[in-house]
């Protein structure tokens, strides 16, 4: 008999400097779903050149994290292409539904965004995503950065035609994952084990409010200077 397993998930957002300065909203979009022994949480960062790009990156990161979580039945190794075609289909349906002559401009306006994705099943867990930020699994950081000419490979993208595949970043066992928006740059060079010792404070998964609190703290030394979301999970054998 498998040993049954429970994950702890936590999410904070802040909005950066630069966007407080111009007046504009916290682009980036957060989500957890869970399904039985099935935990999902998505991050999302909107095209920061686009007006409303924050509408398509919070209802993506939920419709991934939703979607994402009833696919049970399907091996991890093979989520992250069923999830992104699950995605690409609903970004599709999402922007002709507001307007048909002209999805093209509903896309760029509304639904350009990074995202990163964790999958936890049990002890294992599958993380992947398109575009930049920061991956953690148990004390190893993988900082991704947003490609050639700073041009994130956005998940819209795929409806003109380009071949956006999902890259994936852990398949196997995991106990702690956590992702993050690239607003966590600067913070991580100046302190490469920041995340990690974060993670390692108690109160974070005792105290649902406590990485908010944390991130509202930090950021009054690290200034962070863009949109900064953490989605993070803790998975322990009952």
């Amino acid at each position: 008999m498998s040993a049954r397993h429970h994950t702890t998930a936590r999410t904070a957002s802040l909005i950066g400097r630069e966007h407080v300065r111009l007046g504009r909203n916290n682009q980036d979009g957060v989500f957890v779903a869970t399904r039985g022994e099935t935990t999902v949480a998505v991050v999302a960062d909107g095209c920061s050149s686009q007006p409303f790009s924050e509408v398509g990156a919070r209802l993506g990161a939920r419709s991934l994290a939703v979607m994402t979580a009833a696919l049970g039945h399907v091996a991890l190794a093979e989520v992250p292409g069923v999830a992104f075609d699950h995605l690409t289909a609903w970004l599709d349906r999402l922007v002709t539904a507001v307007e048909v002559d002209d999805a093209t401009a509903v896309l760029e306006q509304y639904g350009l965004f990074t995202v990163l994705c964790a999958v936890q099943r049990g002890a294992d867990a599958v993380v992947f995503g398109s575009g930049d930020g920061a991956v953690f699994v148990d004390g190893q950081v993988t900082r991704l950065d947003s490609g050639e000419d700073n041009a994130p490979a956005y998940v819209g993208y795929r409806l003109n035609g380009k071949p956006i595949a999902p890259r994936v970043h852990h398949l196997g066992p995991a106990t702690r994952i956590a992702l993050a928006t690239d607003g966590v740059d600067g913070w991580l060079s100046r302190a490469p084990d920041g995340l990690r010792l974060l993670l390692d404070e108690p109160h974070v998964w005792t105290n649902p409010a406590h990485l908010q609190r944390r991130l509202n703290v930090l950021n009054e030394t690290e200034r962070f200077t863009d949109d900064t979301t953490l989605a993070v999970l803790d998975t322990r054998e009952l």
